[in-house]
């Protein structure tokens, strides 16, 4: 089998609150424990092939950016690992692991809020492959011309501030920081849900452009399904720091397996629907500092049975490329639901 050229294993990520001054009275008390754990990630297993654009969705708070940040090496895991090429991150050190952070980058919600508000464009872009040693001082104002013509900007813009720039404009210009130091994987955080809708298909087709040109692997984050639809080769759905389905994209819009996934599309706003009525997920989403046991899924889920309620379903193998954690698939029949359905959740 080919390696993966990105890989999660049984990654979990947990972080712990600090109690602020109301509980610390608590505790002192006895009233309150000391500590919180917000279970961002729970046993999450992921591989992404070279080449291949993964759409990654859930409602916010499922911890799809967290994933992502995991993967990119911008947190450590509490649990399992990340694997580049078949080689745990962890393992990496020296040349090896200063090339697996160059090659992983990480593209941003908020583009005005992760470019450095005090810098011209001339060195929020070249200031990284140069203090790498990818290039000469000589050689910064031709790449940064070279990467402001490709992702669409006027190179005579190098010497502006973040701030004269519009959102689409600076979205482009944190790609061009990325590309900047020759990745191989980007890992694109809700690139283009802070854009209006006209220039987020701009955007986007520039995402389609450049991974043809740099042979690029994306993982693609959004909460946006017909985003994903367009640019992902497979989607990957997330429910509370778990993938519960996965699958080809044409596959899973077509035919969704879990009940979560069906749920999300039966939603995805369609002209042979739009005499519809709205009828969203019943229910919040559990709180990450105590999940319900089981499937994550079965407090929200009209097929929830006794078994959901306390067994943790895995991850199948249904074949094709497709994977589902539901005990539905256990049974002799199931539902079976299509992007047409009211799902009534």
């Amino acid at each position: 089998m080919t390696v993966p050229f990105a890989e999660a294993v049984n990654v979990s990520k947990h972080f712990t609150t600090e109690p602020d001054f109301a509980e610390k009275i608590a505790i002192r008390l006895g009233a309150a424990s000391p500590r919180r754990t917000v279970h961002a990630l729970d046993g999450v297993d992921l591989s992404i092939a070279k080449g291949e654009v993964v759409g990654l969705v859930g409602e916010s708070g499922c911890g799809k950016s967290t994933l992502g940040r995991v993967i990119a090496g911008m947190l450590p895991a509490t649990e399992g690992e990340v694997k580049l090429n078949g080689q745990s991150r962890a393992s990496l050190s020296g040349k090896a692991a200063r090339h697996a952070r160059l090659n992983t980058q990480i593209i941003f919600q908020d583009p005005m809020s992760s470019l450095n508000p005090r810098k011209k464009v001339t060195e929020i872009i070249g200031e990284a492959p140069l203090a790498h040693g990818l290039i000469r001082r000589g050689e910064k104002e031709a790449l940064v011309t070279r990467l402001l013509e490709t992702v669409g900007l006027d190179p005579s813009m190098r010497d502006r501030y973040p701030h004269q720039f519009s959102g689409g404009q600076r979205q482009r210009l944190g790609i061009a920081r990325a590309l900047a130091v020759n990745p191989q994987f980007l890992v694109c955080d809700e690139s283009i849900a802070a854009l209006d809708i006209s220039i987020q298909a701009q955007v986007l087709n520039l995402f389609i452009r450049l991974k043809d040109e740099f042979d690029l692997t994306y993982l693609f984050i959004s909460h946006d399904l017909s985003v994903v639809h367009h640019i992902s080769d497979r989607v990957v759905i997330m429910y509370l720091g778990r993938i519960v389905e996965s699958g080809p994209t044409a596959a899973i819009f077509a035919e969704p397996n879990h009940p979560y996934t069906a749920a999300l599309l039966s939603e995805v706003p369609r002209i042979d629907r739009r005499h519809r009525a709205f009828s969203p997920v019943k229910g919040e989403i559990p709180s990450p500092l105590a999940p319900p046991p089981g499937c994550h899924f079965h407090p929200r889920c009209p097929f929830a049975m006794d078994r959901c309620r306390t067994e943790r379903p895995a991850l199948r193998d249904l074949g094709a490329r497709r994977h589902s954690a539901c005990h539905l698939n256990d049974m002799g029949e199931r539902p079976r639901f299509t992007q047409t359905d009211t799902m009534g959740v």
